[in-house]
């Protein structure tokens, strides 16, 4: 069972502090599985849904553009049996609503490029999405009707489901919510970063990469050295995890930098020493 208390975050005077809400830092490693995975730019591996669950059953599917590729074949599959299918030319499709998917149930998206590329060929294969349970729906739709009845800017309630979303395991709906800010102009170092940290969560590293990049490229114009200092941190993270160890230590040099320009002594020096290691490791290889 899910239990939700709702409270209004804001007043009607705030209504335009968006930078104000506030933002669950980054793990240091999040929950991906293999890390190495997707990066093969010729398969048609799944954005979205993955790892999550969903508030509606009728899901956007989203999966890798393939260059070259002018169709994919879509499947939709519970265990071993397909119960949907369609073929389309464009990288996402709307799942229409029927056959009804079934709440609790784990499902499959299956896509195959015209090239003869699987999403199956990502390693491990992306987990699926199944329906939040039908009383726990209730709670969450009932909770959101909450929410977009305060008086608060459009923005601001936006930021809020999503918020919510997250807290929920919503994850595909929450980045979908945060995308669209992104898309209607607003500019935010937190909205990037909770889309780098939801990306990585679900296992689509290239996306997270690209995301916590705009962060850093945000915060440094914006001259917020914490955010930088953290930005750049997760970033090292990241790259360690997807082996690439030249990268996390060029972002984790500039993370213990910053925090030396904060006089952040203790996490300089554990910086340094995790940089060391680093290079060391590297010269005995």
């Amino acid at each position: 069972m899910l239990f939700i208390l709702i409270t209004p975050i804001f007043s009607a005077a705030q209504s335009t502090q968006v930078s104000q809400i506030p933002l669950a830092q980054e793990c240091k490693r999040a929950d991906t599985g293999d890390p190495r995975s997707p990066s093969n730019p010729d398969i048609p591996y799944i954005i979205s849904p993955r790892r999550t669950l969903l508030l509606t059953d009728k899901p956007k599917l989203h999966w890798n553009q393939v260059l070259g590729v002018k169709s994919y074949d879509v499947s939709l599959q519970k265990g071993n049996s397909v119960v949907w299918q369609t073929k389309v030319n464009t990288n996402q499709v709307v799942y229409p609503g029927e056959p009804r998917l079934e709440p609790g149930v784990e499902y499959s998206l299956i896509v195959k490029a015209d090239n003869g590329k699987l999403s199956t060929e990502e390693k491990p294969n992306a987990r699926g999405f199944s329906l939040l349970p039908q009383e726990e729906t209730q709670v969450v739709k009932a909770a959101i009707t909450q929410l977009n009845n305060q008086k608060v800017s459009d923005k601001v309630k936006a930021l809020q489901c999503a918020f919510f979303y997250i807290g929920a395991d919503l994850k595909s709906e929450a980045i979908e919510t945060l995308e669209a800010l992104i898309t209607s102009g607003m500019k935010e170092v937190s909205i990037y970063r909770k889309l780098g940290y939801l990306y990585w969560q679900t296992g689509v590293n290239a996306r997270a990469e690209i995301h916590y990049l705009d962060a850093q490229k945000l915060a440094k114009t914006r001259k917020d050295i914490v955010q930088q200092a953290q930005i750049a941190e997760t970033l090292g993270g990241l790259y360690l995890a997807v082996d690439d160890e030249k990268e996390a230590v060029k972002w984790l040099t500039q993370a213990r930098d910053n925090y030396k320009t904060l006089g952040y002594t203790k996490r300089v020096e554990e910086l340094d020493k995790q940089i060391k290691e680093l290079k060391t490791d590297k010269a005995t290889v």
